[in-house]
């Protein structure tokens, strides 16, 4: 018998799974497909030599925060890090934008010199906001779960009311709105307002959460990779009696008077505990796994009408070292869009009005390729219903599929060239991940990469900025969408909800 059942092996559960052990409870984690880690995981593949890839993210923030975490789930070794930059260059601008706070804003008011004074009541703004928000998982009712849920709120002490005040002021306003009031340069209103070349969609909050992880806290690659720390979780649920079921897909979530008592396997075996926690998307746990009748008909609207963040492709490719000029890329992670125009149906490539990501993976994981060669990330954003059509089933295309997504990568790597000279004559594709890829191996709802989305009108309201908690009792929720705002970045909020998950658990046991 299973003190707590976990569906799915990703950070938010494997962290939920670990401090519940270290907490001495029974788990079961059950993963879907065979390996843990979800999206945060590693694949190799052979061309003149054997190369590895991450399957998602590429470094995280935070990575104090995730020590002390990883200390509590039973992990006794201390990782380093090392951090990584990022640079956006388009026909109007080539900056680094992960630079620290003060210089990034000299930075741009060097470059904007008609918009200095309007940057600097910005960044007091957010700089405002950014001590606001510090440590906001210590104090904010919708932040923690360490208050008395049964009530959803808790009584906020004195020295944090004015911060209070201002996180309620800022969470109502749109960054939109601040930043057509101080500055004038489209250019400049992009980059701050999407660290990018779009339109500002989200409210002040998350903005600063953005730009607190980005030029404050940094963000950070672990020396043992991404996928190290999920080997040390595993490792150390294990140690500590709990299991780990791989290649076992969960067909239900069992309710029973608005209570989770247990999973249905898609090989028709049933395993029962007393407390239930998903690690799948927050849609497909209830849009998919729980029948609707035991779901709240007002919560079932809300997650159907809020939308997620979309998808994308991502092109893993090598080169010759000596056949190709980086010399354009000054960061780790570059930011590239060839052309600023609004994208058109008639453009022959849909890639020259889109913004491309471009990782130097190679250079972060020096031993990612061999010798003489480097590895490439490309990725740009791509709509799920771009490739909808060629799924016939889990894991299942129609004919073409493999040579259309080639094409679409030959297009993007096209675009690439313009910044890389000589990528186009001289690389090989090793992977392409599409929209479908991360529906069926990372489970993620229609192919979604990032959590809930940014556009507030997008987006019902949940009455709160956590949902592990839900409607259904003793049913929790962990991972990236547990969070309506992930204001630690993906990896350490999903993290964070894991540990979050184990304590409630923890307390409320019966």
């Amino acid at each position: 018998m299973y003190d707590v059942i976990v569906i799915g092996a990703g950070v938010g559960g494997l962290s939920c799974a670990a401090q519940l052990a270290s907490l001495r409870k029974k788990v079961l984690i059950v993963e879907k497909i065979h390996h843990i880690g979800g999206t945060s995981h590693i694949f190799t593949r052979k061309k003149e030599g054997t190369y590895f890839f991450p399957m998602g993210p590429l470094s995280f923030s935070h990575p104090e925060f995730v020590n002390l975490m990883l200390k509590d789930m039973g992990i006794k070794s201390t990782i380093d890090f090392k951090r990584s930059h990022f640079q956006l260059i388009t026909p109007e601008i080539d900056i680094i934008y992960s630079k620290q706070w003060e210089d990034f804003q000299k930075d741009l008011k060097d470059r904007f010199p008609q918009n200095a004074e309007g940057i600097e009541k910005l960044f007091g703004i957010l700089k405002e906001i950014i001590a606001a928000i510090k440590q906001i998982q210590d104090w904010h009712p919708e932040f923690t779960l360490l208050s008395d849920m049964k009530l959803g709120r808790k009584e906020i002490p004195e020295q944090y009311a004015k911060k209070l005040k201002i996180v309620e002021k800022y969470s109502e306003i749109p960054s939109k709105i601040v930043l057509d009031k101080y500055l004038a340069n489209p250019t400049l209103k992009k980059l701050l307002g999407s660290q990018g070349t779009y339109e500002p969609v989200m409210n002040m909050i998350h903005l600063a959460f953005m730009w607190n992880l980005m030029s404050i806290e940094g963000i950070w690659y672990p020396s043992i990779g991404i996928h190290g720390i999920n080997d040390e979780l595993s490792e150390s649920i294990r140690r500590m009696n709990g299991d780990i079921l791989l290649n076992s897909s969960v067909e239900e979530i069992l309710v029973e008077d608005q209570k989770a008592f247990g999973v249905l396997l898609s090989n028709g075996k049933t395993y029962k505990a007393p407390w239930i926690v998903s690690n799948a998307d927050y849609k497909t746990t209830f849009l998919e796994l729980i029948k609707p009748e035991n779901v709240p008909v007002d919560h079932l609207q809300k997650v159907q009408n809020s939308a997620y963040t979309g998808s994308e492709i991502c092109v893993y490719l090598s080169a010759d070292k000596n056949n190709v000029d980086l010399s354009k890329l000054r960061a780790d992670h570059l930011f590239y869009r060839h052309n600023m125009r609004f994208p058109s149906q008639n453009d022959k490539n849909i890639f020259d009005t889109k913004e491309i990501e471009i990782c130097q993976w190679s250079k972060k994981e020096p031993h990612s390729a061999p010798e003489g060669k480097i590895s490439l990330i490309l990725r740009a954003n791509m709509n799920f219903n771009t490739f909808s059509e060629w799924r016939t089933g889990i894991k299942k295309r129609k004919e073409g599929y493999d040579e259309y997504k080639r094409q679409l990568g030959y297009q993007l790597i096209k675009v690439v060239d313009n910044i890389i000279p000589g990528l186009l004559n001289s690389h090989d594709i090793l992977d392409i991940a599409t929209p479908l890829t991360y529906l069926d191996w990372g489970k993620r709802y229609k192919g979604s990469i990032a959590g809930w989305s940014r556009d507030l009108e997008k987006l019902e309201d949940f009455d709160k900025k956590i949902l592990i908690k839900t409607p259904i009792d003793h049913l929790l929720v962990v991972g990236i969408y547990s969070f309506i705002e992930p204001f630690l970045g993906g990896y350490p909020v999903s993290m964070y909800s894991g540990k979050l998950a184990a304590e409630f658990i923890d307390r409320y046991w019966d």
